[in-house]
């Protein structure tokens, strides 16, 4: 089975968080070190278009930039739900789009960042990963998680990337990763 890390399309618009004393980028950091594990579920988040994207299109079913916490329509929540269900939990946004759902990924895979033959730099508070090479054996599987090398990215399997086709969700965009 192929993986891919995902990221949001160039062409849509991205959401960012109203400013405030915790934003949801800070939450969803301190999450994915395990510095408070609670924070992305301790408060409602308001989040708003970037004013930078004005000329971009709007409509985006997938919004990564708050990874691991992911920004998805129903439709993509439905497909998340049938894809990988024990993957994530909800979180409370309000966002522009009422149809706008919060989901921090929650699965995380140990041993699965191959490091014989990934390409990163290693410091006291975790790894910078410029390119993964991922453990076949260790993500066989799971179809939406995170690695614990590398917790703020997101990788799907093949699965999920037909599924997002077949129901046509608009934003992603899949970078396939290696697997030894």
């Amino acid at each position: 089975m192929k993986y891919y890390y995902i990221t949001q399309g160039d062409e849509f618009k991205t959401l960012v968080g109203k400013g405030d004393e915790l934003s949801l980028h800070d939450a969803a950091q301190q999450y994915a070190f395990g510095k408070d594990p609670s924070a992305v579920f301790s408060r409602q988040y308001e989040l708003e278009f970037n004013s930078d994207d004005k000329k971009k299109k709007n409509g985006a079913d997938v919004f990564t930039f708050f990874s691991p916490v992911l920004i998805l329509t129903s439709k993509a929540k439905q497909l998340l739900q049938s894809i990988a269900p024990e993957s994530f939990a909800d979180i409370d946004i309000r966002s522009p789009d009422s149809d706008h759902l919060g989901v921090v990924i929650e699965a995380k895979v140990d041993g699965a960042l191959n490091r014989g033959l990934s390409e990163f730099d290693e410091y006291p508070n975790g790894f910078v990963v410029y390119k993964a090479v991922l453990n076949q054996l260790a993500v066989q599987g799971h179809d939406v998680f995170r690695v614990a090398e590398n917790p703020l990215s997101i990788y799907v399997s093949g699965r999920f990337l037909e599924a997002a086709k077949g129901v046509g969700l608009k934003g992603l965009d899949f970078k396939e990763v290696k697997t030894v």
